[in-house]
Order: C-alpha cells, then sequence, then structure tokens
C-alpha cells in the first residue's frame, strides 16, 4: 500500500459536494434570469399597450370616435373609467372633463396598464377638443 498516487474516496466526495453546490447556485443564477427576463417583457407589452391606446385616444377627430375604435362603449358623456384587455395586460383608462373659459373641453387622460394587482406602466396627458364641448 505504499501507491500514494490518485485520490482518496474522501477527496472525490469532497469534490463531489463542492461541484454539486457550484452548480446549484448556477442554476438558481439562470432561474433568476429567466425570470427576470419574463418581467422585462412584461413591462414592454404593458408600455406599448399604454402607449397605443394614449395614441388612439389623442389622434382621433374626437373622443367619442378614438372610444369607439378602441371598442368601448361610452354615454354621450364620456367622462368615466374604462377597462380593455389587450394580450397579458389590462388597460384602464380614466377620463376627466375640465370645464373652462375657452370653447371645448379639456379632457384629462390616465392611461394604465396592470397584471393582476400589479401597475406595470402608466401614461397621464390631455386632449383639448373643441368639438366635444357639452
Amino acid at each position: 500500500m505504499n501507491n500514494k498516487k490518485g485520490f482518496t474516496l474522501v477527496e472525490v466526495i469532497i469534490a463531489i459536494a463542492a461541484l454539486g453546490i457550484i452548480c446549484a447556485v448556477l442554476l438558481k443564477l439562470f432561474v433568476l434570469a429567466g425570470d427576470t427576463n419574463k418581467q422585462a417583457g412584461n413591462v414592454q407589452e404593458a408600455q406599448l399597450a399604454v402607449t397605443s391606446v394614449t395614441e388612439v385616444l389623442i389622434s382621433k377627430d374626437s373622443m367619442q370616435d378614438a372610444l369607439d375604435d378602441l371598442g368601448l362603449s361610452h354615454k354621450d358623456d364620456i367622462e368615466g373609467s374604462y377597462a380593455l384587455q389587450m394580450d397579458n395586460v389590462t388597460v384602464g383608462i380614466d377620463i376627466t372633463k375640465t370645464d373652462g373659459n375657452y370653447p371645448g373641453t379639456l379632457y384629462g387622460l390616465h392611461v394604465r396598464a396592470h397584471s393582476g394587482d400589479r401597475e406595470l406602466a402608466a401614461i397621464s396627458t390631455a386632449r383639448y377638443a373643441k368639438e366635444d364641448a357639452s
């Protein structure tokens, strides 16, 4: 038993345990990177949805036309809250009117996208419309 070449069983077991710990840490990092990538995709999807809805609300000739293009039913008085399901996010639209000493109406628009109870993106802006005056 004077042959000292090679590893003992204890050394091999310690090396395998150390390799296992390193692999477990790397696996956890890969899983975390995948989750982060998925969250970033959800936020990007929500930002695109909010931007698209806001562009429609601002670009149409009237607020009624904008809501019609979005497929939202509305009354003559369009002030209120609306919800629109787009892909994996729900887009909420709040429209408020501000009357003043000018012809027409200033609409405050708050568009937000959420998934579950988590808000992912939001835009607040305003739109002035002469033809929508009450």
